[in-house]
């Protein structure tokens, strides 16, 4: 039996085109392919480098106390007590845990569980097999996480970004990779692997926050959230 297949044609507006190029730009560093060459075009004009290598690696070096996770909890406004799964089912559990509020801005974490069948798992697995949840790609590990931070009315952010080239004005929003780790889990079933990240200054509104890992199974996936308003 034949089926009935109905087109829609959009008429391109200002506001639609703005809508597909920040699409497109999540698809990109997401990792997914973008098949319209004047869209690839556009994107490519954004991802231009504004600075140097040579000048980002100087600035990563000084990079302000503002923009990374605050070590003392003085600073610390509220945590929430919370885990969003992603919507996804690749084969292990990902879940956006562990929300803090700082004064100058908010840290969370992505953590994965990998289930096995046997008690405490071995780690020494190869290198191509093991998650990377950190801000590079290192000697020896071939890939790593894509998260991005959609901050609907702002920039778009992604852990892919050079920590050189944060913005300079303390205003503009800037995410931080910081820590990850990877360890036997707490049932002791499984392997857990997880990354730290602050996102400064502190959101005004709702975040969509899209992780994929092409190379574990994981295609884009989106889990948006507003954090109540503090009295």
């Amino acid at each position: 039996m034949s089926e009935r297949i109905n087109f829609a044609y959009v008429r391109s507006t200002p506001q639609w085109d703005a809508h597909v190029l920040r699409s497109g730009q999540v698809l990109r560093l997401a990792g997914e392919q973008i098949p319209d060459p004047v869209l690839r075009e556009k994107l490519d004009a954004l991802n231009r480098p504004e600075r140097s290598r040579t000048e980002q690696l100087i600035r990563s070096r000084d990079l302000p106390d503002w923009r990374r996770l605050p070590q003392a909890d003085s600073n610390l406004r509220a945590s929430y007590d919370i885990s969003l799964p992603f919507p996804a089912d690749p084969g292990f559990d990902l879940r956006l845990t562990n929300l803090q509020l700082f004064r100058t801005g908010l840290a969370f974490h992505v953590v994965a569980h990998e289930p096995t069948p046997e008690e405490m798992p071995s780690l020494a697995q190869p290198s191509n097999e093991q998650m990377n949840f950190g801000s590079r790609i290192k000697p020896g590990e071939p890939h790593r996480i894509r998260l991005i931070v959609d901050t609907i009315t702002g920039p778009i952010l992604a852990n892919s970004t050079h920590p050189g080239d944060y913005p300079d004005d303390p205003n503009e929003p800037w995410l931080y990779s910081g820590r990850s780790w990877r360890g036997i889990a707490e049932n002791l079933f499984g392997i857990t692997t997880g990354g730290e990240y602050f996102l400064s200054p502190p959101p005004q509104g709702p975040l969509w926050i899209t992780v994929s890992y092409p190379e574990f199974g994981l295609a884009p996936t989106t889990i948006e959230f507003e954090l109540p308003q503090l009295l």
